[in-house]
């Protein structure tokens, strides 16, 4: 159904529970161009969307007040909450993909609130007795598709908001579409139990190493954890000391001068012995306090003609958002496409924690992902991207963001920071 406020979509899922519907509801469009009036399937499988309003009332700002839409499915899946069920003991979550093994037993990535609306003369009502919910365990069924909670305390005549915090990418490696869901609690269903199951043993896989799975798509190690091995400076054969292993991480050793100036004494930015194309890189970065680096790549090696990795590679800024002053600045900011785009949203954890981080780069169309979700897109080589360079600081650089493939930098920028579970696979037709 439309929503006339906020100019999307929304979808709903019912059951039955002691004889009467109830369920809950899902953001699934936002975007439109008008308040929704009425929608219609078309012959061709498409959902046309009509708006209307008029320009002082049920209008958004920048927006038009009337059009006809067309949204269509373009074959792709998705992972999203298909459904959540009401249970005598709590809540089921059901997903339209599986969960990554392991992943999804974890309380912590549950928050869970209810609350019931006092009806008023006025134009809606407001929130009463709001109170959260704690989730006492989450059992992840054997196919990982379905999640059961256990929630003490549910409530009737309630909407419970459930929100998933922290959760990774699907086994088919996409992000979640939602994360958010309104159950209207009239009932609690009667002797209806979720399945309590105890969390099987899981290994998570060790620092530095490659899964069999990993091994058998093609994935190999950048940094064995032990050793420099594989690294040089730019425009070297060796790597500078300043660059050392340490917290099983490959790590900038940075030093404080006598002004409490942050500088390597012998690091540079380091670049990998091969060049990649098409491919997928995955890693860890931990940065210190108001700390600066970053992961450069399609950097054309040639320090007779390029003095520096950025005069011809791209940037996935690493950055301290909370302190380094870079973080005023827009498009500068951690998991940003360096001074180009940035990021749609704002993953980035504390300085001195891990971030994972995901790169793909696939026939000129590149991703930069941050904590599981996707925070730049965007496709080299177009009209628009020459537009972004030509509005950037890289705009007299002639050869930026030109070259098919090339090494991948870990960046110099004069502050402590750790690089770990640095892996790469080349992705062929």
């Amino acid at each position: 159904h439309g929503d006339v406020c906020y100019g999307g979509l929304q979808r709903v899922f019912m059951e039955k529970v002691n004889g009467d519907y109830q369920g809950c509801v899902f953001r699934f469009s936002q975007g439109l161009e008008a308040g929704t009036h009425r929608l219609v399937w078309g012959p061709d499988g498409a959902l046309y969307v009509g708006g209307i309003g008029n320009p002082g009332n049920w209008s958004q700002q920048g927006k038009l007040w009337y059009g006809l839409q067309r949204l269509k499915y373009n074959g792709k899946s998705v992972f999203e909450m298909l459904a959540v069920r009401a249970k005598t003991n709590g809540l089921e979550i059901e997903f339209t993909e599986p969960l990554p093994e392991g992943s999804g037993w974890d309380p912590a990535n549950y928050e869970v609130k209810q609350w019931w609306y006092k009806p008023t003369a006025n134009y809606g009502g407001p929130k009463m007795d709001e109170e959260g919910l704690s989730v006492a365990s989450a059992s992840v069924s054997a196919d990982r598709k379905k999640v059961f909670l256990e929630i003490p305390n549910l409530k009737t005549q309630h909407v419970v908001y459930l929100r998933l915090h922290g959760l990774p990418i699907s086994e088919l490696n996409h992000e979640i579409w939602t994360t958010e869901t309104w159950y209207t609690l009239n009932a609690i269903p009667q002797n209806t139990f979720g399945e309590k199951t105890v969390r099987p043993v899981y290994t998570p896989p060790v620092d530095n190493t490659l899964t069999e799975k990993e091994k058998a798509v093609g994935w190999k190690l950048l940094f064995d954890g032990q050793s420099t091995q594989g690294w040089h400076t730019y425009g070297k054969t060796s790597i500078g000391t300043s660059w050392i292993v340490n917290d099983n991480a490959l790590h900038l050793d940075a030093k404080t001068d006598p002004n409490g100036n942050w500088q390597s004494a012998d690091g540079g930015d380091i670049l990998t012995a091969d060049e990649y194309g098409d491919f997928e890189l995955t890693l860890d970065w931990k940065i210190g306090a108001c700390g600066n680096s970053g992961i450069i790549y399609n950097i054309v090696e040639d320090p007779a003609k390029y003095q520096y990795p950025w005069l011809t590679g791209l940037e996935m800024q690493v950055l301290d958002n909370t302190c380094h002053p870079d973080a005023r600045i827009p498009k500068h900011r951690a998991g940003d496409l360096y001074d180009l785009i940035e990021c749609k949203y704002v993953t980035v954890r504390p300085a001195g924690e891990w971030n994972q981080i995901r790169l793909v780069s696939k026939g000129g169309k590149v991703e930069q992902w941050q904590n599981n979700r996707k925070v730049v897109a965007f496709t080299l080589f177009t009209p628009e991207f020459a537009k972004l360079i030509a509005g950037s600081k890289f705009r007299d650089m002639p050869d930026f963001g030109k070259a098919r493939k090339g090494r991948i930098a870990l960046q110099d920028h004069g502050n402590l920071v750790w690089y770990k579970n640095i892996k790469i696979r080349e992705l062929k037709d």
